[in-house]
């Protein structure tokens, strides 16, 4: 809008109206107590008047126009004329004669009435805004109260942990002092036996000498003498080599941290890494390994940013790594293991290969097998659990499988007519399956359903870059804590990650990264990617 000085210079040039009579003949004059335009006759008149004679009338260019009366802008194309008409179709505020011109068929209104509206939602607007300022600010205040407590709770943990690990150091501490007390008894022990028996051994000699030098003056002892001593002395041989007692041994414990974390405690955080833009360029290798047997990565789980369990093609066993190659336990089964899921700290989840119609549960504080669920008649693929616990098995057909905590059968999941090959659970009730297209085993697509099986979104191979993926062999995949899903390709050497609506992906790896066939991918708490190869080679990521 136009400054009030603006428009006063504008205004020799404007035609007025009176407010009394229409006319638009000498309108020089301005009642700012009525806020109307006078033309001089007018003037007189209501100076005259008995309600209006006290009123401020000043010339026109001296008016002291109120809020509530508002001046419209000079028009830029017709100057001397106001924009006091609106526009509705344009949203533009114009003049008479750009009415005949541009807007005599659009929707329009006279300036003051759309000013009217446009003030009413302007408040609006100011008392929608003032609202917000004051639900922040109690927002605010609310924040720095949960900060605090949430300080106070990680202080809490904290002493927690430093007293869980002043146990755990004395409990050691005590079975160390038991075992060392023990080896100082028999140390002791065994030198007070020796001791023992070679002193008695001299003190008998000695005694032996004394009545051979007694019976050496005597005749009549020394036969007795001699004879005894012949009988005696063959007793304590010289020749005979000292045999020393068995030596004790110290069989050093394997040191369990599975158990070692069971004991100390667990921390559960949804915090513990934030957000990275996905960009190949930054992406970097901690670390790259190949496990032995170098066979090809079925699964990968990361415990923490340091360890993972794998399991491998054609081996009956699971492996517990770190990123620096170190095969930190293994623990041999009696099948060989195919698509893993850990619940909690304590067990792990797993499907077999051959594909069976069981699931498995592996204890990690006992290493004891059992049998989770049968879910005969289908084949148990891949395995997945949602935040309520609920386990997600596909079965290499349309349906899904999902059980309880228990193992029992609570419902099935159909995603349309295409095979499902893998799963991971989104949150909140939302899945990410891998299905084929059109039947063909190695050209697959993803979809995002609700948990229901109604499709939301289809993923056929965009990226961000603009360009399409052609046929897709897509593999074991892995989701965050944002719900980004990791998807590895094994045909075209990459993984993708694509975001929760499941439109568009973003590359993960370029050809500097080396990753050849990747079957498998873990995220782990740190948001690490755990890359696992057909050859059992295995990169570490950070985004």
């Amino acid at each position: 809008m136009a400054s009030n000085i603006s428009v006063r210079r504008a205004q020799d040039l404007v035609t007025y109206t009176c407010a009394l009579c229409d006319s638009e003949d000498g309108v020089r004059w301005y009642c700012n107590d009525c806020q109307e335009n006078l033309c001089d006759w007018c003037k007189e008149t209501h100076t005259r008047g008995k309600k209006t004679q006290n009123d401020d009338v000043v010339s026109i260019g001296k008016a002291n126009r109120q809020s509530d009366k508002p001046i419209p802008e000079v028009c830029k194309i017709h100057p001397g004329k106001l924009c006091d008409l609106y526009c509705s179709d344009c949203n533009l505020l114009f003049c008479s004669m750009c009415l005949s011109k541009t807007h005599k068929h659009h929707n329009w209104k006279h300036f003051e009435d759309e000013f009217s509206i446009k003030k009413q939602h302007l408040k609006e607007h100011m008392t929608a805004i003032s609202v917000k300022i004051e639900h922040f600010k109690n927002e605010t205040s609310e924040r720095h109260r949960v900060n605090e407590g949430f300080n106070d709770n990680i202080d809490t943990m904290r002493k927690e942990v430093n007293s869980q690990r002043t146990k755990l150091k004395a409990e050691v501490d005590y079975i160390a002092d038991a075992i060392l007390a023990e080896l100082s008894a028999l140390e002791k022990e065994e030198s007070t036996m020796h001791k023992k028996d070679c002193q008695r051994k001299v003190e008998e000699l000695t005694g032996l000498l004394e009545q051979a030098e007694i019976a050496n003056i005597s005749s009549v002892s020394l036969f007795e003498t001699e004879r005894s001593l012949r009988t005696t002395l063959p007793l304590y041989d010289v020749n005979v080599k000292y045999v020393s007692p068995k030596q004790s041994s110290f069989v050093t414990g394997s040191i369990d941290s599975v158990m070692l974390t069971k004991m100390l405690g667990i921390l559960h955080s949804e915090n513990r890494h934030e957000k990275t833009d996905i960009d190949s360029k930054h992406v970097q290798r901690l670390s790259k390994f190949t496990v032995t047997p170098k066979n090809q990565l079925n699964g990968i789980y990361p415990v923490d940013d340091s360890h993972a369990w794998l399991s491998l093609y054609q081996y009956q066993g699971l492996v517990l790594v770190n990123r620096e190659d170190v095969v930190i336990e293994t623990v041999k089964l009696d099948f060989c293991p195919c698509r893993i899921a850990m619940v909690g700290a304590t067990d792990i989840l797993m499907t077999s290969y051959p594909h069976s119609t069981f699931v498995y549960n592996l204890s990690l504080l006992d290493k004891d097998v059992t049998i989770f669920a049968d879910i005969r008649t289908h084949d148990a693929y891949d395995i997945s659990i949602n935040k309520r616990d609920e386990v997600f098995v596909s079965t290499s057909t349309p349906d899904m499988v999902v059980l309880n905590q228990s193992g029992t059968i609570v419902r099935k999941v159909t995603i349309g007519s295409e095979t499902i090959m893998f799963v991971v659970c989104l949150s909140p009730g939302c899945l990410c399956v891998v299905q084929t297209i059109g039947g063909r085993l190695y050209d697959r697509n993803i979809k995002i359903t609700d948990e229901s099986g109604t499709v939301i979104q289809t993923w056929t191979g965009e990226v961000n870059n603009g360009q399409q993926v052609g046929s897709m062999n897509l593999w074991k995949m892995s989701c965050d804590k944002y719900d980004r899903v990791f998807v590895p390709d094994i045909s075209n050497n990459q993984v993708y990650v694509l975001p929760r609506d499941g439109k568009q992906a973003v590359c993960l790896l370029d050809q500097k990264h080396g990753v050849m066939e990747p079957t498998a991918v873990g995220v782990d708490t740190w948001g690490n990617v755990w890359i696992g190869c057909n050859d059992g080679t295995v990169h570490v990521m950070r985004l």
